[in-house]
């Protein structure tokens, strides 16, 4: 059984809807470089840490981008791409090497033996929901972290210029 099919093992409908899914290659630089520096001691100690990027859209090119930023903190993170989109998912699959796999899933964060995430980065996902949902939908989140965890949830404009974000925590 391959790493990516282990998986897929889970098979109830994602938490979440479809959302634009537009990527560019760069986009979210200024955040993995905050996950990468400031953040950085999350990922250093213990076991190697499992990150999420969550939504990554239409292509993974910023799930591959999220792992080559974090294996300079640490070479053995696993980063797992997570899209509620069947067809995204199987899109970005060819973009899958050691450490860097694509998944099906949402908000539930599906991960592989019930393990929890160091880091969750889910960006310009969210904001395309109404406001009502967003506490619901980080409970869910934090949940799935580890006790060192920490959800990254924000949005930039396309070229990833404008960017904000919040550190969510289980706390």
């Amino acid at each position: 059984m391959t790493p990516t099919s282990r998986l897929d093992t889970v098979r109830q409908r994602p938490v979440g809807e479809v959302t634009r899914g537009t990527t560019n290659p760069n986009r979210l630089r200024r955040v993995d470089r905050w996950l990468a520096g400031p953040q950085a001691w999350r990922l250093r100690g213990g076991e190697p840490p499992i990150v999420v990027d969550l939504g990554y859209g239409r292509t993974g090119v910023t799930a591959r981008e999220l792992h080559d930023r974090l294996q300079a903190v640490r070479r053995d993170v696993r980063v797992i791409g997570l899209e509620i989109e069947p067809s995204r998912v199987e899109a970005a699959r060819p973009l899958a090497r050691p450490g860097l796999d694509f998944a099906l899933g949402g908000f539930e964060v599906p991960l592989p033996g019930g393990a929890s995430a160091r880091v969750i980065r889910a960006f310009n996902v969210l904001r395309q929901y109404d406001e009502a949902q967003v506490a619901d939908a980080w409970e869910l989140m934090t949940s799935r972290l580890d006790p060192d965890g920490v959800l990254a949830e924000g949005t930039c404009d396309e070229l990833g210029r404008l960017s904000s974000w919040v550190e969510v925590t289980r706390a």
